[in-house]
């Protein structure tokens, strides 16, 4: 079985490999319209090696994956490859054009959350059956509204809202969803600080290496205790 350093050394070099092929196809790179074009897989030859631009049992199992990383608001990073629902773009409504734009992930360069406004809202109820009257019920939660900054490859930017699109982080054969979204509620009695949210999303592998230096320091950190 291989050892940890060994996955992680691995799922590196897949990141550098696909990387390398999203980079040379990303906006900017030829001057062309954020239409990708992808470098398809090559299937290794009879008794040959596989093509260094294949997918790998470390990579993922998306051609338009990204390498890179989640940050959530209570700092942890979470890396691996990056991509949102197959055959969808990110669809952000332009606050300074006041009109949607659909965006592929493979574009961006960074996108970062911006919080409009945050509070903790009280829980209320009807006092009882066809009454107009509400009561208190001593609960609350919490609330906040978000904007979202996306940084094109070539420094273009596009501040505006996103409802509910998930992205996925792929790592060693592991998922995880995350949403991009304009409201985030929290259940009852929870802080703000509870109400954890998508700060920001980095592409590229120093993002991916970034963060998984910061998981393997906290691995070897939780060892030594």
């Amino acid at each position: 079985m291989r050892t940890w350093t060994q996955a992680v050394w691995a799922g590196a070099l897949a990141v550098a490999l696909a990387w390398a092929v999203v980079a040379a196809a990303a906006p900017g790179a030829r001057g062309e319209e954020p239409d990708i074009q992808y470098v398809e897989d090559e299937p290794a030859q009879d008794g040959g090696a596989t093509s260094p631009f294949a997918r790998s049992a470390e990579g993922p199992h998306r051609r338009d994956a990204v390498p890179g990383h989640v940050e959530l608001s209570n700092g942890l990073k979470v890396p691996g490859f990056i991509y949102t629902t197959r055959a969808k773009r990110l669809k952000v409504f332009n606050l300074q054009r006041e009109g949607y734009e659909y965006v592929p992930v493979p574009a961006c360069e960074r996108i970062e959350a911006a919080v409009e406004w945050e509070r903790v809202d009280k829980q209320w109820r009807w006092k009882e059956a066809g009454s107009t009257e509400r009561v208190y019920t001593g609960k609350a939660y919490p609330v906040r509204m978000l904007k979202w900054r996306l940084t094109l490859h070539g420094g273009h930017r596009i501040e505006g809202h996103i409802l509910g699109q998930p992205i996925y982080v792929e790592h060693n054969g592991k998922r995880e969803r995350f949403i991009l979204h304009k409201r985030g509620k929290g259940d009852l009695d929870e802080t703000l600080d509870d109400l954890v949210y998508i700060r920001r999303v980095a592409f590229g592998p120093k993002a991916y290496n970034e963060a998984v230096d910061e998981l393997k320091a906290k691995a070897t950190a939780a060892e030594r205790k």
